[in-house]
Order: structure tokens, then sequence, then C-alpha cells
């Protein structure tokens, strides 16, 4: 799959809408996946809510069902954070109030839109998301590719590596391991060869790109 490639949900339970959105985005977007969905309690079952993506959501939606207690959209948006789904999110609705609005806002969603809108306003909202959860995705892969890497490393690798990024030379850092367990004492040689599988493994030249390695991703491989 082409990684610019992203999955757009809209979730309305008005069909009319729905069919006018998911034509509109065929149309005139491209790299996206449109899907419909009628519920927040359907979208929360079938969508792809760990990958990066675009969700439009209704702030209200009515009980087609003759059912009560469906989501509404603000209640749907906070499933999303509970489970700390990257979708970027647009609040779309017809009833919307400006409290709503704000409070939507800052809780993280890109925008907010009344009903109805233009073509121009919503495509403009929407590329501005889009482009906001591709962001989003090169940043998921950028982790899980230095993760992926981390994890190449053997305890006595990892041991070495922040060391090894504050530049002092193969000796010293030997003299720092033995210190600090005597009954394991290491030699300069075989740092040296530690240091050379960590470069390789992490896919870095030197100690100043380690450290951008270890700075970038250490807090979250640790």
């Amino acid at each position: 799959m082409n990684p610019n490639n992203l999955n757009l949900y809209i979730v309305d339970d008005d069909q009319p809408m729905r069919k006018s959105l998911g034509a509109l985005f065929h149309a005139r977007l491209d790299g996206i996946a449109v899907q419909s969905f009628e519920s927040g309690e359907s979208f929360l079952e079938n969508a792809h809510l760990d990958a990066s993506g675009v969700a439009i959501l209704d702030l209200r939606l009515d009980d087609v069902s003759g059912q009560l207690g469906r989501m509404n959209g603000l209640e749907i948006f906070r499933a999303l954070k509970d489970r700390q789904s990257p979708l970027v999110v647009i609040f779309l609705s017809g009833h919307g109030t400006l409290p709503e609005a704000v409070k939507a806002i800052q809780d993280g969603a890109v925008d907010w839109l009344q009903k109805p809108c233009s073509e121009d306003a919503m495509l403009t909202t929407v590329l501005a998301a889009k482009n906001k959860a591709m962001v989003i995705a090169a940043r998921r892969r950028a982790e899980r590719n230095g993760r992926e890497k981390w994890e190449k490393l053997t305890e006595r690798e990892r041991e070495i590596a922040p060391l090894v990024a504050q530049g002092p030379s193969a000796k010293e850092i030997a003299q720092v391991l033995t210190r600090k367990d005597p009954n394991h004492p290491i030699d300069h040689r075989t740092v040296e060869s530690h240091r050379a599988r960590v470069f390789a493994k992490l896919e870095v030249a030197n100690a100043p790109e380690l450290q951008r390695f270890l700075t970038e991703h250490f807090t979250r491989l640790t």
C-alpha cells in the first residue's frame, strides 16, 4: 500500500449527506479510500482506528434505529482519544452550537464545519486534515522503524550505546563499565566491537548520529 494513501471516514446518519460527500471526495481527492457509516457504533467496530487517516463526524447523530443511547460525535471522538487513535477528526453538524465547536477544537479536532457548507470549504478542510494525517503517519513509521532497530541490539549493546553517543574513547567506556561491574571487566577491543555492531544495527555512522537517534527515539524505547 502506498504510504500516502489514507482512509477517510464519513460518520453521518444522513444518507444523502454520506452519498454526497463520498461522491465529492472520490471525484476531487487523490490518495484516499472513502468509507461511510451511519452510526458511531458501526464506525468504531469496523473502521481501522489504529491507522492514520481522517474522520468526519456528525456532531449529533439521530437515532435512526429507534433505540436510545446512540453515540454522538463528541462521544465517538472521546472513544478515539481513549484508544489513542491517530485519526484526525473534523466535526460536521447542522445542530452544532459555538460552545460545542470550541470544545471540540480544544480537545484536538482539526476543524468544525456547519451544515450546509460549500464544497470548497469542505475540500479545503479535508485537505488540511489529510496533510496532518500524513505527518502523523510518517512520524508513526519513523517511531516503528526506530523501535525495530533498537530491539535488534543485545542487552550489552543497549548499555553501551548511550555511552558511545557521548563521544568518549573505547578505552574510557571500558573503564566506566568495569568500574560499574568489577566482576565482569571489559576491554576496549570488546567495546570497539560492540560499538561497530551498534552503528550497523541502528544504521548510524558515528557518535553524533547515534546521539540524534537516541534523542529522537530513546524516551519511547526505554
